[in-house]
């Protein structure tokens, strides 16, 4: 029978759980503090014998615990790790409930720990009481995986405090065990624990810069975030971890994927977030810089403008004294410093300086970021007034002073200060060539820094070199930067990534390419920096022996070692408000160790290249073409190299029996840049004649009109601003004499001297017979109307009529298929011609995405990306005419070096001849040129030489009635030759009706 103490003690005990049950339920902390009297008042009545007294001393734990959670009290806290010491010390070893105690003390002592005060080693003590748990506990006991959570939580803890690489490693293990065996059902804790999981492989990614553990964390919190309803109070968090994550991966690879995602997630995060919300300041940080690396990258206003706005709301919520308020005053100055350099408005940079000289008092000058945030003060008053000019100075020089040797940073900090001095005395430029000797020869700092030092050195070589009688010391800088290129552009990114990626390597090859030619090292010298150093992404698609790809097939470790070091050797150091940089472990904490690896990833890759050119096959692996190839390139022609550079301009002439550099003295970088940016409206083709043509023709022996069809073929390979010129049609067309491109030779093009010698290696097709024709299409695809475009191409079904009966009767098959992307791209299997009439679109920022216009043009584009993504060589149609505007257009002066556009990747998908254009064709001479070339084509026959004299003699042609028309003493015009007839109704109002050479823009891009 049981005695009066037991029914009374036992009679408190369910009082107290049923006020905790209710306390669960309704969160009144008058319930909570009622069952804890309950219980303590139930405690001393239980004789030590019963076996129930570990259980109540156990749940009064918990009970005080959560108190202590509300309330904070230490009291509260320290008495709930008295009573689990207590439960514990009284339950046996062997007690199935051992294990659920030891639990309880140790979330009591890790919450101790939390507090700051870390009485008696409450961490260690806490992790061990957890191993004990889940070591005493059986492998079916259903909360044996929220012990390993919370095992995994302290060890994870107590890596952060002391850096111990055991504890990070078995807290990732005891995560995994727990993320293996959480119950379905239980989807809030399966997130919880996937979301520390992510955590704690990128903390493993951050200490050891292995790469998988970054894309392990993003794919295990991507996974936690599937899982977790937008409504659970954690899902901000989640979301806001992998958008740090996303980003984190986008500063090292520059995959715009990644870009898109951590944005498109960073804002759920924000919407998840409580306006009122700790941490909203930080999520809108996190999203405005986001969006600024989108705009570095797109140049859309609109990405500026947002970041700006979600910038100036972080700051507006960030209190006075709070140690994030300086970041977030720089990271607004950089925002408006940037929109200031896009529409220079001086109010945006007046705000720049304001902002930066308000933050850098609220930091010591020793505080991690103060160098960084003087090089943006500096550079910010640069732009200002000249009064401003030895305070810039002063704070670069600050920047340079806080920044050891070694540092990842030092060298942005070294550049910027010389391109400051670079504009005082000829002290100050002897001081500024120093400093960006030391930042381009320091193998520590990231590609992109060696190569802008690299940029400024042989921008400045006059200054710098020249005067000074130091063209060796050019040479080798020269030398080196275009080795820097190749390495520059990791195979494992996608091509508009890399695409991205190269263009702050424009203009340099040309550069270093007249410093060889100035100090007249061999010709071939000065031909292998432009062949190395432009038109990497297109030459790395070309050329299969330098494919990293290929290497794979039969060295697959050697590619694997490859790609994995230009990871390392392209990870950019931290800017001092990139807070996805800092995520990605590349802060001014972790300097010494990147610095290490990255110099050392240097000399690792040097020998790893060696290795793979050691290799049969691959012996120009990285290597420009060999001298006996090139000259072999030239055997059915000169091929003309045009280098433009801010030292000097030359042609290189490459024929069959060697290479020859001639200078062209009427020729400067200036003239060719400011005469691109308006090329149409003040074209003058008898400047170019002769600035660059004549000469050339000159120097070859073109000096006459040809008789018959005996015509000399030269293939341009221009560089810079000048591939946006029409070599092809340089000259006096109005004075008659035959001084005139088209009246000396035909003209081809090509994006360099590797993709001619791709060509020609390519298997040629031969002259079909009239049967043999049959097998293969002409595809024609029409567009005379497209949807969002307003203007409509009245001719566009004359001319596809014209086409199709000149094919018919070429005994070719007519193929039409239905005009969107995929139907297109399908009927290039069987291809032989390709015929597009309709617009073309030309992305100036993003050439990889210029498109030919079709119905599906808005949802499924057929850009330059899609076509690089076929291979139709091992049976490569004939001819792509692209009659369409700018179809070998490139419009974006960042992007001249690649030579991107339509024509080239219809070539490099394996049509062995484009003609395109080179800006905005008429409609109605769209018709008369595609009629002439396709007479041709059925006169002479589809052979390789046809396609180029065909479209020669079709533009001599039609610029003949044109001049004749502009000109009359050069022999009048018929009737139907005037050039009005040419123009579409209501354009023969123009004023410049009859004067526009409306023949020049078409090319060929062939052999």
């Amino acid at each position: 029978m049981a005695s009066y103490h037991d029914t009374n003690w036992n009679h408190l005990f369910e009082r107290a759980m049923r006020h905790w049950e209710e306390y669960c339920n309704s969160s009144d902390a008058s319930l909570l503090d009622q069952a804890i009297g309950l219980m303590e008042q139930a405690i001393p009545l239980i004789p030590e014998a019963n076996l129930n007294l570990p259980t109540v001393i156990s749940n009064l734990s918990v009970f005080y615990h959560a108190r202590y959670i509300g309330t904070s009290s230490s009291d509260d806290l320290s008495r709930a790790v008295l009573r689990a010491e207590k439960a514990l010390e009284i339950t046996p070893k062997g007690d199935p409930d051992r294990a659920s105690r030891l639990t309880n003390l140790s979330n009591a002592l890790e919450a101790r720990y939390g507090t700051g005060e870390r009485e008696n080693d409450d961490l260690n003590h806490a992790i061990a009481a957890s191993e004990e748990a889940v070591s005493s506990a059986s492998n079916d006991d259903p909360d044996l995986y929220a012990m390993l959570n919370n095992l995994a939580k302290q060890l994870g803890q107590r890596y952060v405090d002391h850096h111990d690489l055991k504890d990070l490693h078995a807290s990732i293990e005891a995560l995994t065990r727990a993320e293996g065996m959480t119950p379905e059902t239980k989807t809030g804790d399966r997130a919880t624990i996937l979301q520390q999981l992510g955590v704690r492989l990128h903390d493993r990614f951050l200490a050891t810069g292995d790469r998988q553990d970054l894309d392990k964390a993003i794919q295990t919190t991507r996974s936690a975030l599937d899982i977790c309803p937008q409504s659970n109070k954690d899902f901000w968090t989640i979301a806001s971890e992998l958008g740090n994550r996303l980003g984190a991966r986008y500063t090292i690879t520059w995959e715009q994927q990644d870009l898109d995602e951590a944005i498109r997630i960073t804002k759920k995060a924000l919407d998840a977030t409580p306006p009122d919300h700790l941490h909203r300041p930080m999520i809108l940080a996190d999203l405005s810089n986001r969006l600024g690396y989108k705009h570095s990258r797109t140049e859309e206003s609109s990405d500026l403008k947002n970041a700006i706005w979600y910038c100036q709301q972080s700051l507006n919520l960030t209190k006075d004294g709070d140690s994030h308020r300086p970041r977030r005053l720089n990271s607004l100055a950089t925002l408006l410093y940037r929109r200031y350099l896009a529409h220079r408005d001086t109010e945006d940079l007046t705000k720049s300086i304001s902002n930066m000289r308000k933050c850098l008092p609220l930091t010591g000058t020793g505080h991690s970021h103060y160098a960084g945030w003087a090089r943006d003060l500096s550079m910010f008053l640069s732009h200002a007034r000249d009064e401003n000019a030895d305070e810039s100075i002063k704070w670069a020089k600050i920047a340079v002073a806080k920044t050891p040797k070694g540092h990842s940073e030092r060298a942005a900090f070294l550049i910027h200060l010389a391109t400051g001095l670079l504009k005082r005395s000829p002290k100050d430029q002897a001081r500024s060539k120093e400093y960006l000797l030391e930042a381009f020869y320091d193998s520590a700092c990231p590609i992109g820094d060696r190569l802008s030092a690299g940029r400024h050195l042989l921008l400045n070589m006059k200054s710098l070199f020249v005067q000074q009688d130091d063209m060796e010391s050019a040479y080798r800088v020269a030398e080196e930067t275009i080795g820097l290129i190749s390495l520059f552009a990791p195979q494992h990114l996608q091509n508009e990534d890399k695409q991205n990626v190269l263009t702050l390597a424009v203009g340099l090859a040309s550069e270093a390419a007249a410093v060889a030619l100035a100090i007249r090292k061999d010709t071939a010298d000065a031909l292998r920096f432009l062949e190395d150093g432009r038109g990497v992404l297109l030459g790395s698609l070309y050329d299969l022996r330098s494919n990293i790809e290929t290497v794979g097939q039969q060295y697959p470790d050697l590619a694997s070692q490859f790609i994995h070091l230009q990871q390392r050797l392209n990870t950019p150091a931290l800017s001092a408000n990139d807070t996805d940089a800092r995520t990605a472990g590349i802060s001014g904490g972790t300097a010494v160790l990147s610095t290490d690896q990255r110099r050392e990833a240097g000399e690792s890759m040097k020998e790893l290249v060696a290795t793979i050119r050691s290799k049969p096959g691959f012996e120009q692996f990285l290597l420009p073409p060999s001298s006996s190839e090139v000259l072999t390139a030239a055997t059915e022609g000169p091929i003309v190299v045009l280098n433009v550079s801010h030292l000097r301009c030359d042609a290189l002439v490459i024929k069959s029996c060697g290479i020859h550099c001639l200078p062209l003295t009427q020729l400067n970088y200036e003239d060719v840049e400011r005469r691109s940016t308006k090329l149409r409206e003040d074209l003058d083709l008898a400047w170019l004649w002769d600035a660059v043509v004549g000469p050339v023709f000159d120097f070859l022996g073109f000096n006459t009109t040809p008789l018959g069809n005996q015509w000399p073929r030269v293939r341009w390979v221009p560089t810079g601003a000048l591939i946006k010129f029409p070599l092809h049609a340089a000259g006096n067309h109005l004075k008659g004499g035959g001084e005139t491109a088209l009246d000396r030779a035909i003209s081809s093009y090509s994006p360099s001297v590797k993709s001619i010698i791709h060509s020609r290696q390519r298997q040629a097709m031969g002259e079909p017979t009239a049967s043999g024709a049959n097998d293969r299409n002409l595809v024609l695809v029409p567009m005379e109307k497209t949807e969002g475009h307003h203007a409509h191409l009245s001719q566009v079904p004359k001319e596809i009529a014209t086409v199709q009966r000149l094919g018919e009767e070429m005994h070719l098959s007519i193929d039409l298929p239905a005009c969107n992307k995929n139907d297109v791209l399908a009927s290039l299997q069987k291809c032989r011609i390709l015929h597009f009439a309709g617009h073309g679109f030309t992305h100036r920022t993003q050439p990889l995405k210029s498109s030919l216009l079709l119905r599906d043009w808005k949802d499924h584009p057929l850009t330059v990306q899609s076509l690089l993504d076929i291979d139709l060589a091992s049976s490569p149609p004939f001819l792509a005419y692209l009659s369409a505007c700018g179809s070998g257009l490139v419009d974006h002066e960042k992007s001249v070096d690649e030579s991107i556009h339509l024509s080239s990747a219809f070539q490099l998908a394996g049509f062995r001849h484009v003609v395109g254009t080179l800006w905005a064709v008429n409609d109605y001479m769209c018709v008369e040129m595609a009629r002439l070339v396709y007479e041709h084509l059925k006169r002479n026959g589809m052979t390789d030489a046809s396609v180029s004299t065909g479209l020669h003699h079709a533009t001599r042609y039609l610029r003949d009635v044109w001049a004749r028309s502009v000109n009359p003493a050069l022999g009048g015009s018929r009737e139907s030759e005037r050039p009005g007839k040419y123009y579409g109704p209501g354009e023969k109002k123009k004023s410049r009706v009859g004067l526009e050479p409306l023949w020049v823009p078409y090319v060929h891009f062939g052999v």
